[in-house]
């Protein structure tokens, strides 16, 4: 990605993936509004910076109060469910696709701060520790929020199926 951006810089990036740029910024903030308000802040900055980095910058910032009280609340979890315990109760069955309206539905529906942890560095593939100074976090709360996310993910995506059964 960032051989791309730097061969064909930020504007042409932000043109040709602008769906997809937009959707990272909908996905952190679950919220349209706060996405375009990103959207557009990150337009404003000069081509040497990085879209993707504008991107969630700018959409973690239209969010930080409620960034703020959603990691107060992941700590109690944290502290409530110790790393090994945060499971799923049985084993589950194949899914068949997943549509890209499920799959944001399920995402928005985490609380915010396991969201962003959870999509900073599983899907964009940010260290712990890039993930943390972003949020304002230390590194084990953003560990504990990555764990809660990916489970959140699950649960959210096989609820139907698990009700089945």
């Amino acid at each position: 990605m960032v051989e791309l951006w730097m061969s064909k810089g930020p504007m042409n990036i932000f043109e040709e993936q602008s769906s997809e740029l937009f959707s990272l910024a909908f996905l952190l903030t679950g919220d349209t509004e706060r996405s375009v308000e990103a959207f557009d802040r990150a337009l404003d900055y000069d081509e040497t910076e990085n879209p993707r980095e504008l991107i969630i910058g700018e959409a973690l910032g239209t969010m930080a109060t409620e960034l703020r009280t959603s990691r107060q609340r992941t700590a109690k979890r944290a502290e409530e469910e110790p790393a090994g315990e945060t499971k799923l109760q049985r084993r589950l069955p194949e899914q068949p696709r997943i549509a890209r309206e499920e799959f944001e539905e399920a995402v928005i529906s985490i609380d915010a701060f396991p969201r962003c942890a959870m999509l900073l560095t599983i899907f964009e593939g940010m260290s712990i520790r890039a993930a943390s100074a972003l949020l304002h976090a230390d590194e084990a709360l953003t560990r504990a929020a990555q764990r809660i996310g990916i489970v959140e993910l699950t649960r959210n995506l096989t609820a139907p199926a698990l009700q089945v059964g």
